[in-house]
């Protein structure tokens, strides 16, 4: 037992250093895209990314440049204080009054 406890502590410590360290590296690489870029990576979907693409067609220069600029201004806005509070607004707007919504699932076969 004492072989076996032997090869397992070391075996052991170098996984942990060798996450340790490897976080440490990818939190650096997070770090420098984000110093070098100004923002940090898009989150990709590939998916609905594929099929949007695909329906859109092939567009011309300027809807190519207008679409970025659209969506880079709509990113800003979604990124702002002030889009919470229209978004808890509509929501309030719609909410039912004076009732609370029922979590009752009705089965219908």
């Amino acid at each position: 037992m004492a072989a076996w406890l032997l090869w397992f502590v070391p075996s052991f410590e170098a996984g942990f250093w060798s996450a340790l360290i490897a976080g440490k590296l990818r939190g650096r690489g997070k770090t420098c895209e984000l110093l070098v870029y100004g923002r940090p990576a898009r989150t990709c979907l590939p998916l609905i990314d594929e099929r949007l693409r695909k329906a859109a067609g092939t567009p011309t220069k300027s809807q190519a440049f207008a679409a970025r600029r659209i969506a880079a201004v709509l990113r800003w806005l979604a990124n702002t204080r002030a889009m919470d509070y229209a978004i808890l607004l509509g929501l309030r707007r719609i909410w039912p009054k004076g009732r609370t919504i029922r979590a009752e699932v009705k089965m219908c076969l």
